[in-house]
């Protein structure tokens, strides 16, 4: 049974098979951070009308740095007199309800999505286009990357873990990156792999 006190990242091995629960303060252990691997989900936002990309500020008690996306580290949940993986679907859409209050409708294949894109002007709606094993010095994760396409310009931020955020085109944002701002190291990946999607996919 683990504790209701703790949260806890989901361990895996190297082919992403689930070990188990480990602590989130342990996984981000400078020496852990880089040797256990542990499921991530992330992605980007998106607004095609204005053809630009979300980039938030979080709280100084959360990160104080900029970053593009929703969602983290997959968790364990208590359901009934066990606990579960939160999976990457699931903790997509969680952690958008929660960051920016937003509900989205999820596409599993490219086919349908893209159909979306084309027919809807106002719904929020997502799409994982990747999974990789992303590892750096200070990072070692099993990540599920996705598309958030939405037509909104502002949105709320109920539990108050966003505090600020711009919308930026490619150009700005890398103009931002180059400047050595302070964001979170994987911004750069996330950016490259999401720009990738869209200029194959989405552009016209």
């Amino acid at each position: 049974m683990l504790r209701t006190d703790i949260e806890y990242a989901v361990h895996c091995e190297t082919d992403w098979t689930v070990i188990g629960p480990i602590s989130k303060t342990h996984a981000h252990l400078s020496w852990a951070r880089e040797t256990l691997t542990h499921y991530s989900t992330r992605s980007m936002l998106y607004n095609p009308q204005l053809q630009k990309r979300w980039l938030q500020l979080k709280n100084e008690q959360k990160w104080s740095k900029r970053d593009m996306w929703v969602a983290w580290h997959n968790c364990y949940v208590q359901d009934g007199d066990s606990w579960r993986v939160v999976w990457f679907q699931e903790n997509l859409a969680k952690e958008a309800k929660e960051e920016i209050w937003m509900d989205l409708t999820m596409y599993e294949t490219l086919e349908d999505f893209l159909v979306a894109m084309k027919e809807s002007k106002t719904n929020s709606f997502w799409y994982i286009f990747d999974s990789f094993h992303y590892q750096t010095e200070t990072n070692n994760e099993y990540v599920w990357l996705g598309l958030i396409v939405t037509n909104e310009e502002s949105f709320d931020y109920p539990d108050g873990e966003v505090v600020d955020f711009q919308w930026l085109s490619s150009d700005e944002l890398q103009d931002f990156l180059n400047a050595d701002n302070r964001y979170c190291c994987p911004l750069p990946m996330v950016f490259k792999k999401a720009q990738v999607f869209i200029e194959t996919h989405l552009s016209s």
